[in-house]
């Protein structure tokens, strides 16, 4: 088994790997690193009182952990915390919360309708909270506040609906997206799905991708930037990537390469706003790939299926998944694998003769 490791941002500005064989491990590792930032003082206030979980994020976990993380990540987290954390756990005593405490707020969060949710919280968010609460918790044993962390996941069932991921177009589908690119007749509708169609880029770094930084002779892009819409309103513009490994080349191949170089204005950004230097709002973004899907007469599908689709496409190309993971700006194979790269029917069958070969002596 491969150990996890993660990178951990010091208050200097440097930076340290935490390892670990589990995610417990890995947690309670970054605990440690992190905890001689927190102030003595604090910590000793914090050990001669009864706090509260929601007392001890803010006074303690916030400031430190979070100050170094990536602004969408801090944004979910920050979602994380105020709808379901907070509202089951918040007012509790941090010594209170055992186990049991934690699975019942598992089960709580899996029938959220129930509790005034819009919709049951899916397994797949449920464990991602269930991660940041062991990270949580993590930092407040490294301090010696509590004797044993609740997050026990041995222990712990998640009681969740299975998640739905991002799926691969079948193949009639993204053959027709293909073909009916060229002739959409809005640029940016045009130029916004040769780049999803062709390049497994994020839709965030699509929309983050200016003129300059495309080299279409050499046959590639710089991922330096992300629009994001924190509010789900107004764009912000972080000259990052969702992570580290996201800055990277994007080869642009001459199926997207053509389409790019046949563009009417080639400043700013590719995909924009009210001008070539405005980032496109998401109600803008909204339209274009709504629109976009209709012409082009697919339905089912949202914009980061696409990067799945490269995924599996590359696959069934006879890549290995650590190639993938690097164009698609992942420091591991563990998404390509488990989530991005999921097998069509057709690329079953693509192994079909490969498979016939292996075997043929055994035909009678």
């Amino acid at each position: 088994m491969a150990r996890l490791r993660e990178r951990v941002y010091l208050s200097d500005g440097s930076m340290k790997w935490a390892t670990g064989m589990t995610r417990q491990e890995l947690f309670l590792n970054v605990a440690k690193i992190l905890a001689p930032m927190l102030s003595s003082q604090a910590v000793q206030d914090l050990k001669g009182s009864k706090i509260t979980l929601r007392a001890f994020v803010e006074d303690q976990y916030k400031p430190t952990y979070m100050k170094t993380i990536k602004a969408t990540t801090k944004e979910t987290y920050r979602q994380y915390l105020d709808l379901y954390i907070y509202r089951y756990l918040g007012d509790m005593i941090m010594t209170d919360i055992n186990v049991k405490t934690v699975q019942d707020f598992y089960n709580w969060m899996a029938e959220g309708s129930k509790h005034g949710m819009k919709n049951n919280i899916n397994a797949g968010t449920i464990n991602r909270v269930g991660g940041l609460l062991t990270r949580i918790f993590s930092i407040a044993e490294a301090l010696g506040y509590i004797k044993e962390t609740p997050m026990k996941n041995a222990l712990l069932k998640n009681p969740g609906a299975k998640a739905k991921h991002h799926k691969a177009l079948i193949l009639s589908d993204i053959t027709k997206v293909r073909k009916g690119i060229p002739k959409l007749t809005d640029e940016q509708e045009r130029l916004f799905m040769a780049l999803l169609a062709y390049t497994g880029m994020r839709p965030e770094e699509i929309l983050g991708l200016r003129w300059e930084e495309v080299f279409i002779s050499d046959g590639y892009a710089n991922m330096k930037r992300t629009v994001t819409y924190p509010t789900k309103s107004k764009p912000e513009v972080k000259e990052d990537g969702k992570t580290d490994n996201s800055i990277r080349n994007i080869i642009l191949v001459p199926a997207v390469a053509n389409i790019l170089q046949s563009a009417t204005q080639k400043e700013g950004f590719v995909i924009h706003g009210k001008d070539a230097n405005a980032p496109c709002p998401r109600t803008t973004y909204v339209k274009l790939y709504s629109k976009a899907f209709a012409k082009l007469g697919i339905e089912g599908y949202t914009p980061y299926d696409f990067r799945s689709n490269f995924a599996t496409e590359c696959i069934e190309g006879g890549m290995t998944s650590k190639q993938v993971a690097d164009m698609m700006g992942h420091a591991d194979t563990r998404m390509v694998e488990t989530v991005y790269a999921t097998k069509r029917n057709e690329g079953i069958m693509k192994s079909k003769e490969s498979l016939a070969s292996l075997t043929a002596e055994y035909a009678v």
